[in-house]
């Protein structure tokens, strides 16, 4: 990609973090909030389709691709900003716990967004019928991982923890920072 092309890309911020974290409505404020793009989870939408067995290291990579294709989609759209609900690093940690391994391509993947926003695990589990994790040790183990993964890649990140309004007002303020 061309230098000019690179800078004229919109600014992604990603939400990331265990299942029942407030991803999907964080995404949803954020994107009102600034009037931008939401590139959903797309690995929720594989699961739907496909059910929870379809949890393979080969399903993770086409719920990566499939992230990649929704985001170079709302790229072509334009705009300053675009708010991803999860990315493949994660789906490499998902890999990792229902495969048992992740396909190497996830460890060469650093096409990061300018900030994580790691939300933490405060919020009370909520079931779906595509959620695994409901017992507080197996979540609290997944966020950890989550965190040693931006850790392990030295990306841009800051955690997301308390009410709905508290996670609201400081994803807001470390989102402006990156827009203004």
């Amino acid at each position: 990609m061309s230098e000019t092309a690179h800078r004229n890309r919109p600014r992604r911020v990603t939400l990331f973090g265990a299942e029942s974290t407030g991803k999907t409505t964080l995404a949803g404020q954020l994107g009102r909030h600034f009037s931008s793009v939401v590139i959903p989870e797309y690995g929720r939408t594989y699961t739907e389709q496909h059910g929870q067995d379809a949890s393979t290291a080969r399903d993770m990579m086409k719920i990566a691709r499939g992230h990649l294709e929704l985001r170079r989609a709302a790229e072509r759209e334009g705009g300053r900003l675009l708010i991803e609900d999860t990315d493949p690093v994660l789906t490499a940690i998902w890999s990792d716990i229902l495969a048992g391994w992740r396909d190497p391509w996830f460890d060469t993947f650093e096409d990061y967004p300018a900030l994580y926003l790691l939300c933490d695990i405060d919020l009370p589990w909520v079931g779906d019928s595509v959620r695994y994790f409901g017992d507080p040790e197996k979540r609290r183990r997944f966020h950890l991982a989550c965190e040693r993964e931006l850790v392990t890649r030295k990306v841009n990140f800051i955690r997301i923890s308390g009410t709905s309004e508290q996670r609201l007002a400081r994803a807001i303020e470390a989102v402006e920072g990156l827009v203004v």
